[in-house]
């Protein structure tokens, strides 16, 4: 029977409640009933087909909490009784007080969002706000203007226009910077969805910046910086209250810096909602400086906040009023606001009570058999048997609720929840109490399904659902609803029965039922789930707009703070329990007209009617109420807040400061372990132990195990177990900020990067990089350095100068006839430098004369030499140069002074040939032409002259002009002899040079020469190709005529000895910049300037070699190396990058160093922060070993300027001694940002902008390629580098010292450097001992604890398989213990050996790697080492030495993923295509766990440490448990085919591929990557995870790229 609650009439009038029958529908006895049920049905079906809601839409949001920790902050509101979790309005709790939430302590910023849609009140109409402001908007706005007010107003009443008109009046004082002085508003929201729609709103309609916060946007990571970077751009704050609230208590955002806030459903203000802990900061300001204070404003539909009477309201009323220091204000013209309000007509509909049937008190008895069991048991705690209790009471409930045919079903969703909970429970006994639970359910579940295959969802049902289904009857298709209900299950269980009955009845087939529920916040930590169950909510509601479904069986999630589109129909299944929930869900039927039905059973009708009529009277109290309200006072604030203040808070900077209060310290210890570093298996809480005394009771805080912090924190005796676990978190946040856990503004201290550096290095400010740029030490940042001379080749002065005598001798076959040996030539050439030179023989080749060795003999000091001879080897010196390198006279000038080193002639006795130098004395060119000629006038050929002669043709002008030598006379031909294409254009030579060239020629007797080009390659430093050697050797002879031709003044034997000059130079210079290099930050020196070896480009093998022959692992023979000899090519090798194109490069040195750098800081780093966890120790060396330390050292130096980094190309690159450019040319082409590589190109100075413009287009598409840029720089003095080639260079060097002078000379390189030392102490040669691994304090017990463990984790069988037997067993104990082993409480979780171990291992497979596979390439060494020390192998490693068995640790989906690992090992699979922890996928979904190859890194650490840092017995255990996988080949593990593609596609083109992350569509089952390769068809890999589908995009593109090659270069 239904009864109607007398049409709704606005609260100030009388509202009367007419008495119902207590009959059901369509009853003899009450006849009319069914005619009422349908005029309320069918009066609200006039305008069904409403638009989909109101309120601006805003961005989705979907976010998750972690709950499983013993830190719950337990009670919640004695006011509200609600305990809403800080961000997570929109999470109901089952059961509960009108489904409110269950309150969790780790209330993190993610919050629980909930609902990702536009935000609950009707705002605005459909069309977005109407800014015409109604007459009672601006009377409240006049109100608010005035003073604190909390504007109370009904659902689409514009609250939001009124705060955004205040937001506008006070903006001037929020405009600007917050750091010069301005301030900002806030905007505090209660659910996720609130903070993109009143955003939106706020953006919209004012011209302000505005910032929105909410969790999913990571604000929890955010730094200090990051915080300041967001608030001081934006002048609009709107964010969830749990954001505010940390960014107040930390002071990062403090309330004397906000000018106004404005609270929405500001209703939530009470108990320990995080709206209260912000009005209770702003009270504490407001008593110490109100003039900082910020305006308040307040907006509600609903006052009072829970069920109360009437004479409670007034108290609670001033409760709100206080805590928000505002006055309620309501508008005068009530009939106005009614307009716009939701006025639903409200009926409530009576149903009888059940009648058991034999079914179900059959269930009833069994569920309360296992009930009864569970009491019994002595082992299990209250709280476990509380939990099955509620299991069965959940069921049952359902069971009396909808009826028989629900059991089974109510019965599985129990079943369902069990196996989430078993997946996440680690104590062992409430594991098998769950266990054994599901297994009876699943017995009765079977017996109830085999009784319900006769059953209907039609009949077999309760008779509140029956009564469901005839308000259904008289419903019109076109009608939208919400069907509101206590419970999840119900909610789930309900929509299950009204699918089957739209199946089962035509009637019903109109019903398109779908159901939302908040998130279930207990279910587990893994933000995935709670996305995925946001992500439905989302489709549900869009559903429902679109019209795809009609009816939304829903818990209070969508009372509030989600807007959904308009209803006609509001049915409350089960009654609203408090004022709140009966004004909000009311506030729901928004259609005109609409519909808003209680459901209630015939025997609580009274009541109901009661409560209902006290509902009425507190409305219209309330409204009667908000009139001329005062301001609460001071006193009355304080007294308010005094009462949940047990404890002070923690306030060491000062009230305005950063605070830790009772009520935010459990979860700032939630928010700090939650930090720790942690597995996806294990979710690290503190333990908490309670202990009676005399007045209460005392908590005691215990962090996991491998927390800094290790000691127990106990807090004051308090009256209950709450307020004793809120004050010793209290004391331990005190605790954690005193030992610098906790930062400055008291959150987990976030290390920045300078900070990391912090006691391990001194290094300088880098300067502040502009958005956009390339970070310091990537490979994208390049920057432009000096090429630097060395100091022999530096400025020469007056005084005493030192001459060398270069000898240069073939050696070995030569490849032609064509031969360059000074020994044998009148005249070699020499060098005058002042400085004392460092050399040694060194190899140049060519495949003209194939390899000649260069070796440089000091001949004499000489002084006092006579200025005109010095001119004349100056201008030796020009002339040479000049005519080799064609030197552009446009762009240089040539100084004398400004040379270090000259070039000079030499005769056999090592003397300075002055012959040749007065033959060209007085030349001005090399190619001035010699005038042969009869006394006829004629030309006079002179065999003598032509001998070992170079010619040059005088009829080629221009830049270049081609240089030839003689190979023959060729007496038998004159210019009249026939030309070899006569019969295509010319007869004779005669002809062909006349005609082409018009040339003279007026000797026809001349014999005719036979020439060959002069080579123009001047870089001799590599072997050439064979290729193009074969081109070469194969070149023909040309005939020339030699009245055409000029003869250079030197002989051609000589000539060749020049062309080696450039090549001779570089080598010189580069290695006495090594020797320099060394000189300064290494001890070790040269004995002589002259080094007797010849450079042996593969010292590095022979070094190796040695090692082979004494079958040790290179890195243990390293360790007892010494040597003070550092040749100085060692060097040389480590500074020359492979884009030199030199016999060699410094990538294998690289890998080698960089494997050491790693090993000998993570051992420094154990051993000397003993206190710090493993992702402390790891985030610390990741900083003082990366790429952006060891470049900026580098630096200070001087290293990026003795780097040798580009292809020597002498014209338009290499040294030019006493040229130098003319400063006009120089700025002139700076200023027009002529390229790097276009500079030599330069012709014409007068027309420079065009001639650079032209060079650009020409070359346009070699640039593309070669991705040059427009790099300006001088190439002949300066060169371009990028950061990481700087810091692979450190590295080089680092594999240089180590393989030449042994382990001490790689750390005194480090000290030198600068790496490890700080404020002048070398850490990394400090003397560090090894400390036990035992921290407690009772070394007697811990003595005891470790035999223990040592006997249970049969450790003596451990040390058997690994054939090692530990001195200090207590080091094998902490390898096997993982971090969730809480048990253990006398030494560390292996973490820390872990990070020690993972960096020896890495060192000594580099060096079994290095020292076996001598001719593998850098990249081949990286991707065995990775293949040998990836998990994948180290948990194989694991598996098949059974170490699995030892392992101590606490987390039942850890085991359970050992065992899926150990079965999958079982059959053959392709490696690399399983999921790590380290893939995003979740953590039931991970194929390989991580703490198998941890506890393989852990004992080699732990061996490590025990044998005393032995790094050979270090290694006979690796070998013990690794085996036969140490003698894998390349051949043997799977191709990186992502470095091998990036190589051969960067190769050819630079940057030519990039790989690109797909994101996942909501029903993908597969990973997806996209590779690009430039020229080609994107192709797209597949896979189970990112990084398998980006191996498999890898391999398609190298699949198509090479089909893509000429065949020639497949």
């Amino acid at each position: 029977m239904a009864s109607e609650l007398t049409g709704y009439s606005p609260p100030h009038q009388k509202n009367v409640v007419e008495t119902c029958c207590k009959r059901r529908l369509g009853s003899e006895e009450d006849s009319s009933a069914e005619p009422d049920v349908k005029k309320v049905i069918l009066e609200s079906g006039v305008s069904f087909k409403t638009s989909l809601g109101d309120g601006v839409p805003g961005p989705t949001s979907e976010t998750g909490v972690s709950s499983r920790t013993p830190l719950s902050n337990g009670t919640a509101d004695p006011a509200s009784k609600s305990g809403v979790s800080s961000r997570a309005s929109m999470s109901d709790g089952v059961p509960g007080p009108a489904g409110s939430c269950t309150k969790t302590m780790a209330a993190t910023h993610a919050g629980v969002s909930q609902i990702p849609d536009t935000a609950g009140e009707a705002e605005a109409p459909e069309g977005g706000f109407d800014f015409a402001a109604r007459a009672y908007q601006l009377e409240l706005f006049e109100e608010a203007r005035k003073r604190n007010s909390i504007l109370v107003l009904g659902t689409g009443s514009g609250k939001t226009f009124i705060s955004i008109l205040l937001i506008k009046e006070l903006a001037e004082q929020i405009r600007g910077l917050l750091s010069e002085g301005n301030k900002r508003t806030v905007f505090v929201v209660n659910t996720v969805p609130l903070v993109h729609q009143q955003a939106l709103a706020i953006e919209t309609h004012t011209g302000l910046q505005v910032g929105r916060y909410e969790g999913s946007m990571g604000v929890d990571f955010w730094t200090p910086e990051k915080w300041f970077e967001e608030l001081e751009k934006n002048e609009v704050l709107v964010m969830v209250a749990e954001i505010f609230k940390e960014l107040v208590l930390h002071a990062k955002l403090p309330l004397s810096s906000v000018n106004l806030i404005i609270m929405d459903e500001c209703h939530h203000t009470t108990g320990s909602h995080p709206m209260r802990q912000i009005m209770r900061e702003y009270e504490k300001v407001k008593a110490s400086f109100p003039v900082k204070c910020p305006r308040v404003l307040g907006l509600t539909a609903c006052v009072i906040h829970r069920k109360c009477k009437k004479n409670e309201a007034i108290g609670l009323m001033k409760k709100l009023e206080t805590a928000m220091d505002c006055a309620l204000v309501t508008t005068t013209d009530h009939n106005e606001v009614v307009k716009y309000s939701t006025g639903p007509k409200e009926k409530v509909i009576c149903y009888d009570s059940d009648e058991a049937s034999e079914y179900r008190e059959s269930i009833r008895a069994r569920l309360q058999t296992i009930i009864e069991d569970a009491k019994c048991q002595q082992d299990i705690k209250k709280k476990s048997k509380t939990m099955v209790k509620k299991k069965m009471e959940n069921i049952i409930h359902i069971m009396d609720s909808l009826g028989d045919w629900c059991v089974s079903r109510a019965i599985m969703y129990e079943i369902d929840h069990l196996d989430i909970m078993e997946q996440i429970e680690d104590v062992p006994t409430v594991r098998e109490l769950i266990a054994m639970l599901r297994e009876k359910l699943k017995e009765i579940y079977d017996f109830c399904t085999k009784e319900e295959t006769i059953m209907g969802p039609l009949m077999h049902v309760s008779n509140k659902v029956k009564k469901l289904y005839e308000i259904f009857s008289v419903c019109k298709e076109e009608v939208y609803g919400l069907i509101f209900v206590e419970r999840r299950n119900t909610a789930k269980i309900l929509y299950d029965l009204l699918l089957e009955a739209a199946k089962e009845s035509d009637d019903f087939a109109f019903v398109k039922p779908l159901y939302v529920v908040g998130s279930n916040s207990r279910l587990g930590f893994d933000i995935r789930l709670a996305q995925l169950e946001l992500r439905k909510q989302k489709e549900t509601l869009n559903k429902f707009r679109n019209g795809d479904c009609n009816f939304i069986v829903t818990t209070s999630v969508l009372e509030e703070g989600v807007d959904i589109r308009k209803c006609n129909v509001v049915i409350r299944f089960d009654r609203p329990l408090n004022y709140r929930s009966y004004v909000q869900s009311r506030g729901r039927a928004r259609a005109h007209p609409s519909r808003y039905l209680i459901m209630v059973k015939e025997s609580e009708l009274k009541d109901l009617l009661e409560t209902v009529e006290v509902y009425r009277e507190i409305e219209g109290f309330l409204t009667q109420s908000c009139h001329d309200r005062q301001l609460p006072t001071s006193a009355e604030a304080s007294t308010h807040f005094a009462e949940d203040e047990y404890i002070a808070p923690y306030e060491p900077y000062g009230v305005e400061g950063p605070k830790v209060t009772i009520n935010s310290a459990i979860p700032l210890i939630n928010v700090y372990c939650g930090k720790l570093p942690q597995d996806k298996f294990t979710l690290l809480t503190p333990e908490v132990v309670y202990k009676k005394s005399e007045g209460g009771c005392v908590a005691e805080i215990k962090l996991p195990i491998n927390a800094c912090f290790r000691d127990n924190v106990q807090g004051d005796c308090m009256e209950n177990k709450d307020l004793a676990k809120k004050s010793a978190a209290l004391c331990l946040c005190k605790k954690l900020h005193e030992i610098g856990e906790l930062d400055h503004h008291l959150r987990p201290a976030e290390i920045s990067d300078d900070s990391l550096l912090e006691g391990l290095v001194d290094v300088p400010p880098e300067a502040p990089i502009k958005a956009g740029e390339p970070q310091p030490g990537t490979k994208k940042r390049r920057q432009v350095y000096d090429k630097e001379v060395c100091q022999a080749f530096t400025h020469l002065d007056e005084g005493v100068y030192k001459l060398y005598f270069i000898t240069i001798q073939p050696t070995g076959t030569q490849a032609t006839d064509l031969l360059i040996n000074s020994t044998k030539s009148d005249v070699s050439l020499g060098l005058i430098c002042q400085g004392n030179l460092i050399h040694c023989p060194f190899t140049l080749y060519y495949p003209k004369w194939g390899e000649v060795e260069v070796k440089l003999e000091f001949i004499k000091e000489i002084s006092g030499e006579s200025p005109e001879l010095m001119s004349r080897i100056e201008h030796f010196h020009k002339l040479i140069f000049e005519t080799l390198l064609q030197i552009n006279s446009v762009l240089f000038d040539f100084n004398a002074k400004g040379s270090g080193v000259y070039v000079v002639p030499m005769g056999q006795a090592s003397t300075i040939d002055m012959d040749v130098l007065n033959q060209v004395c007085s030349l001005e060119s090399l190619r001035a032409p010699i005038v042969c000629s009869s006394q006829a006038g004629s030309f006079s050929f002179q065999s003598s002259c032509y001998e070992d002669a170079i010619i040059y043709p005088l009829y080629e002008t221009g830049k270049t002009v081609r240089m030839f030598y003689v190979k023959q006379i060729l007496t038998n031909y004159t210019p009249q002899a026939e030309f070899p294409r006569s019969k295509k254009l010319c007869t004779s030579y005669f002809d062909y040079y006349t005609q082409k060239y018009d040339a003279k020629i007026s000797n026809m007797q001349q014999p005719l020469l036979a020439a060959k080009h002069v080579p123009k390659e001047l870089n001799y430093l590599k072997p050439p190709s064979s290729y193009k050697q074969k081109k070469k050797l194969n070149s023909d002879s040309v005939k020339l005529v030699p009245e055409l031709c000029g003869i250079l003044p030197l002989k051609a034997s000589l000539w060749w000895q020049v062309m080696c000059i450039p090549s001779i130079l570089h080598r010189l210079n580069s290695l006495n910049l090594a020797h320099q290099l060394n000189a300064t930050i290494s001890d070790s020196g040269l004995t002589s300037e002259c080094l007797d070896h010849k450079i042996i480009f593969n010292w590095s093998e022979e070094v190796i070699a040695r090692t082979r022959e004494t079958q040790q692992n290179l890195c243990v023979s390293l360790v007892e190396r010494k040597s003070d000899f550092m040749h100085p090519f060692a060097l040389l090798h480590a500074l020359t990058l492979r884009g030199a194109n030199d016999n060699f490069d410094l990538e294998r040195l690289e890998v080698l160093g960089d494997s050491f750098l790693k090993y000998i800081t993570s051992e420094y780093l154990f051993l000397k922060e003993t206190k710090n966890h493993e992702g402390r120790l790891t985030q610390r060396r990741g900083k003082l070993i990366c790429n952006r330390t060891l470049f900026s050292l580098a630096k200070l130096k001087a290293v990026p300027q003795k780097i040798q980094s580009v292809n020597l190309e002498p014209p338009v690159n290499g040294f030019l001694p006493g040229f130098l450019m003319k400063p006009k040319v120089n700025e002139q082409l700076r200023r027009y940002d002529v390229a790097y590589d276009k500079w030599a190109r330069v012709d014409n100075l007068d027309d420079l902008k065009q001639e650079a413009e032209e060079m650009e287009i020409d070359s346009e598409g070699k640039e593309s390629k070669n991705n040059t840029g427009s790099c300006c720089y001088n190439p002949w003095s300066q060169h371009m580098l990028s950061d990481k080639s700087i810091a692979d260079s450190v590295e080089a060097l680092i594999g240089a010292y180590l393989l030449t002078g042994g382990t001490d000379a790689a750390i005194n390189f480090l000290h030198k450097l600068g790496l490890g030392v700080c404020n002048g102490e070398s850490l990394l040669k400090s003397q560090l001992d090894v400390p036990s691994a035992v921290v407690s304090q009772d070394a007697q017990q811990a003595e005891s604890e470790i035999r223990r463990y040592y006997r249970i984790s049969c450790l003596d069988r451990l040390e058997k398989a690994i054939k090692y037997s530990f001195n200090d067993k207590s080091f094998i104990v902490q390898a096997v213990t993982h971090s969730s082993y809480s048990p253990n409480k006398v030494t560390d979780c292996y973490q820390r050996l872990e990070f020690l171990g993972d960096a020896v291992l890495d060192y000594l497979v580099t060096g079994h790697i290095y020292s076996n596979y001598t001719s593998y390439s850098p990249g081949q060494i990286s991707d065995l080492r990775s293949h040998y020390v990836k998990n994948e192998t180290l948990a194989k490693v694991a598996a098949e030495m059974k170490l699995t068995k030892h392992l101590l640790h606490m987390a039942p989906k850890l085991s359970a993923s050992i065992d899926k690992f150990l079965k999958l090992l079982e059959e053959p699979y392709e490696e690399d295509t399983l999921n790590t922890e380290e893939d995003e996928v979740d953590a039931e979904d991970v194929d390989i766990p991580k703490a198998l190859g941890d506890l393989v890194e852990s004992i080699v650490g732990a061996v490590y440490l025990d044998s005393g840092r032995s790094l050979q017995e270090t290694w006979e255990v690796i070998k013990v448990m690794m085996g036969d996988m140490l003698n894998k080949h390349l051949t043997d593990i799977p191709v990186n085919c992502v470095r091998e593609l990036y190589e051969l596609v960067n190769e050819k083109v630079p940057g030519g591929v990039t790989f690109e992350k797909v994101p996942r569509l909501e029903n993908d089952d597969e990973a997806k990557y996209h590779v690009k390769i430039q020229g080609l068809p994107v192709v797209c890999g597949k896979g189970k995870n990112y990084r398998t589908a980006k191996i498999a995009a890898a391999k398609l593109g190298l699949r198509e790229y090479r089909a893509h090659l000429p065949k020639k270069n497949v």
